[in-house]
């Protein structure tokens, strides 16, 4: 790398090359198994590879080797390898081991046969067997190559699956291989494929066998949701008529009662409640959900990559998925969507019993500022009114004051008239008063 490469390039470029399929033999034997983790299983996980690495004496790769390897446990021509992959939820492991001649058995017969052997390897080494490796198994597939004709009736080929109705088809452009199964789990937990073929690429085996794997897998990882939604269907269904109800209440109320804040209090009370309980299942199962809708759009991408043609009178892979799988995940997809439309309708119903209860909290607001301005009105009349009196109180107490004093001038002799002279000073002392009384109150409603 260079100084001006940017510091990642080399990452991001290594990441177009990870998790690469093994070119498989004409009469290799995948055994793949995947195991849902956790933290604790992951770093089981973990320590289970590097043990086993270290044991077989091969360096880590620095760019996948926490997330992927592929391990050669025995040479050529016996050879068996295995392919460890980490994923986000799970881990898988894949064991291809070249079988000596074609199946004429049920597949466990030889299955049985095959993994002891695989056992003692892992034995001889000091470590546990894939199965022990950490994590709860969420698939389990045995997937046999074999460069044989192709089948033309599932009835061929039906004694080795125990004699099950079969899927089947041609699979590829080039239609030179089939892929058969029955689908089903038997006793030792494996899902049994036969893949016969007439001469494919190493490499292309390789893809055919990551895409079986990967339609499996994530199947079952998408899977896991349909209980969850089964199981929420009956509370989702009680809650949204309980919202149905409350809407339908609320709108009854206002038209026929009018508002009332008390009720509405009530109804938003309810509608906490509910939104609480709505909100505590999306955080529970949402990222269930979605990961489910993430895992069924990777199995239907690996399903259109198998390229599937039909063998006349038997079901495809692709078909039976149609039929059966993509129900459970259009389940699931509703159940998400109907999580979200009734979060949604609560929220819409609680903002408009909010926005409602708020206009009320309004009009009474203006309806006390509307009372405590008429009492302000009837107080300023009553203010003036006493004012008014007033002037009347001044007038005779200052005028009787100027009688009593022109009375004790008319007794020290002085010729003059006390009752006329109060006369002809009550109506000037009044206006001066008023006068005053006038220039003070203009003073005070004037504006600081």
């Amino acid at each position: 790398m260079r100084e001006y490469d940017h510091p990642l390039r080399s990452v991001l470029h290594e990441e177009v090359h990870a998790r690469p399929p093994v070119a498989l033999w004409p009469r290799d034997r995948v055994f793949s198994q995947a195991f849902l983790i956790d933290d604790a299983t992951r770093q089981a996980q973990l320590y289970w590879i590097n043990q086993l690495s270290e044991a077989l004496k091969i360096n880590i790769d620095p760019h996948h080797g926490q997330s992927f390897r592929i391990l050669e446990i025995e040479p050529s021509p016996q050879r068996i390898i295995l392919k460890w992959e980490l994923h986000g939820e799970f881990a898988s492991i894949s064991v291809m081991v070249q079988q000596e001649s074609l199946i004429n058995e049920p597949h466990i017969q030889s299955r049985q046969r095959i993994l002891q052997r695989v056992a003692a390897c892992f034995q001889e080494l000091g470590l546990q067997a894939p199965e022990m490796s950490g994590g709860l198994r969420i698939a389990a597939l045995d997937i046999a190559f074999e460069d044989r004709g192709l089948v033309a009736d599932a009835i061929e080929i039906a004694p080795l699956f125990n004699n099950n109705t079969l899927l089947g088809s041609h699979i590829l452009t080039s239609q030179r291989a089939q892929l058969w199964t029955d689908l089903q789990i038997n006793d030792d937990g494996y899902i049994s494929y036969l893949v016969p073929n007439l001469g494919i690429g190493s490499r292309q085996a390789g893809r055919i066998a990551r895409r079986i794997i990967e339609v499996e897998t994530y199947r079952m990882a998408a899977m896991i949701a349909f209980p969850l939604a089964k199981s929420l269907s009956l509370p989702l269904k009680q809650a949204e008529k309980e919202l149905s109800q409350i809407s339908k209440d609320i709108a009854s109320l206002h038209q026929e009662q009018g508002i009332q804040t008390e009720r509405d209090g009530q109804f938003l009370a309810t509608l906490s409640a509910l939104a609480s309980r709505t909100e505590q299942w999306i955080s529970d199962h949402g990222l269930r959900f979605t990961a489910a809708d993430a895992y069924s759009q990777l199995v239907e991408k690996n399903l259109q990559e198998l390229n599937e043609s039909p063998v006349p009178g038997v079901q495809t892979l692709s078909e039976f998925m149609d039929r059966r799988f993509q129900p459970a995940m259009s389940t699931c997809l509703w159940t998400q969507k109907r999580l979200r439309d009734l979060s949604d309708r609560i929220a819409r119903t609680t903002q408009t019993l909010r926005t409602r209860i708020e206009y009320v909290n309004e009009e009474q607001t203006q309806k006390l500022l509307m009372s405590m301005d008429q009492r302000a009105k009837l107080q300023l009349r009553l203010q003036e009114t006493v004012e008014g009196l007033s002037v009347l109180v001044l007038t005779y107490y200052a005028v009787s004051l100027f009688i009593y004093m022109l009375k004790g001038l008319k007794a020290g002799g002085y010729d003059v008239s006390p009752e006329l002279a109060g006369g002809i000073a009550a109506p000037v002392v009044a206006l001066l008063f008023f006068l005053i009384n006038r220039l003070r109150r203009s003073k005070t409603a004037r504006p600081q």
